[in-house]
């Protein structure tokens, strides 16, 4: 395997890893607005009816 193919499988897997971190961090975000909003829209929905 020469430096230049193993420089680039590094390359890729840097970039990949930032992906992941990128979509870990906004999966948790979403989880987190759909567990905060949730029981404010339940006490929206008890009061305005």
């Amino acid at each position: 395997m020469t430096t230049q193919t193993m420089r680039n499988k590094y390359l890729t897997s840097e970039h990949a890893e930032k992906i992941h971190d990128v979509l870990l961090v906004a999966s948790f975000g979403l989880w987190a607005l759909v567990l905060g909003m949730s029981p404010v829209l339940a006490y929206n929905m008890l009061m305005s009816a």
